[in-house]
């Protein structure tokens, strides 16, 4: 017993540690979340492209699987093929989650629920080219995108979670949960300022006017619909940006004066700060030099990152069971623990 004892942990590595059961189904969450971003950001280079339409017809293009070699056709052709992979990585984990893990609903149901808004997702994606790039659609096929990268950001959150919550400190857990929703208040803000862009962009109103980090110092004020997007749009990137800076202030402070409190408290928010900063920058680029390809794919990829970052903390905190009766918390002892001595 004792040989078999070290040939196993020499198979390991030397590690005495338990083996993650749920180690698989977080590894296919986080490839199918990156293949799904790779995907929006291959959205917004068809966007950016003018290639939206380079394939009147869906799925296939003029009617072929592989259309005529032209750069447009492939930018729009390569993102529907890719969208074929994510659908595909998506159900796998499905069915792995179902199979291996039916004792946690929530991890599976969360993916039956991806598999569900994927197809609807194709279903968009395939009225905004037969419909010619209606604005709403757009808007709609974007917001979709954001919330299968929600469903599977959430999933990766929950294979963290061992099969039996260990005992935990009150105060942290109820850090942790108070971190997780704030940062789901925040994401619900990045939300709406996505699609706001998207929306703007759809409607021409993306490069109204070009000074920053104002307006009306390049052409008057008119009333007409697309200013007003252009500038809600705008000042709802500087109270999106504000907001993500007051969480990580809020968190990092929290989490030093808390002692035991995990290291994401104070990561997720920073990443989110030094994400939200790129991303104004690209938003003044895109004003400046009226959405050079590059900056506009930019723009894009990045308010895709930091959604993810978002919701990753809002998943992270939500995620943690409550602080139980038993915890530690700050108070009297229970009736039955005082001794009373006579």
């Amino acid at each position: 017993m004792t040989r078999t004892s070290s040939d196993e942990r020499a198979r390991s590595g030397g590690s005495t540690r338990p083996a993650d059961p749920r180690r698989g189904i977080r590894r296919l969450a986080l490839t199918s979340t990156g293949a799904t971003l790779l995907l929006i950001a291959m959205g917004g280079a068809v966007r950016a492209t003018d290639s939206g339409l380079a394939c009147p017809d869906w799925p296939a293009c003029y009617g072929k699987w592989i259309p005529p070699a032209d750069v447009n056709m492939w930018f729009e052709h390569s993102h529907r093929l890719w969208a074929g992979v994510v659908g595909l990585l998506i159900l796998w984990l499905t069915v792995l989650a179902f199979a291996r893990h039916r004792d946690d609903p929530r991890l599976w149901r969360i993916g039956a629920l991806a598999c569900v808004l994927v197809l609807i997702q194709a279903g968009l994606g395939a009225a905004v080219v037969l419909l010619h790039l209606r604005a709403g659609l757009v808007t709609s096929h974007l917001a979709m995108s954001w919330i299968i990268v929600a469903c599977l950001v959430v999933m990766v959150a929950l294979a963290r979670r061992p099969a039996v919550d260990p005992p935990g400190d009150g105060p942290t857990r109820q850090l942790e949960r108070t971190v997780g929703r704030w940062s789901a208040i925040v994401a619900v803000a990045v939300l709406a300022q996505g699609s706001l862009g998207s929306q703007a962009t759809g409607r021409g109103a993306a490069y109204v006017y070009n000074a920053v980090p104002f307006w009306l110092a390049d052409q008057p004020w008119t009333g007409h619909i697309r200013e007003v997007l252009h500038l809600t749009h705008r000042f709802g990137g500087y109270l999106v940006a504000a907001a993500v800076i007051w969480l990580a202030v809020f968190a990092i402070r929290r989490w030093r004066s808390t002692p035991g409190t995990p290291r994401w408290i104070a990561i997720v928010p920073a990443t989110a700060v030094a994400l939200v900063v790129v991303q104004v920058g690209l938003g003044v680029s895109n004003v400046l030099t009226r959405a050079e390809v590059w900056s506009a794919i930019g723009h894009l990829t990045v308010a895709s990152w930091l959604w993810t970052a978002v919701v990753a903390g809002a998943a992270r905190g939500l995620t943690q069971p409550a602080p139980r009766s038993q915890d530690p918390v700050d108070g009297p002892a229970p009736a039955e623990d005082v001794v009373v001595s006579r």
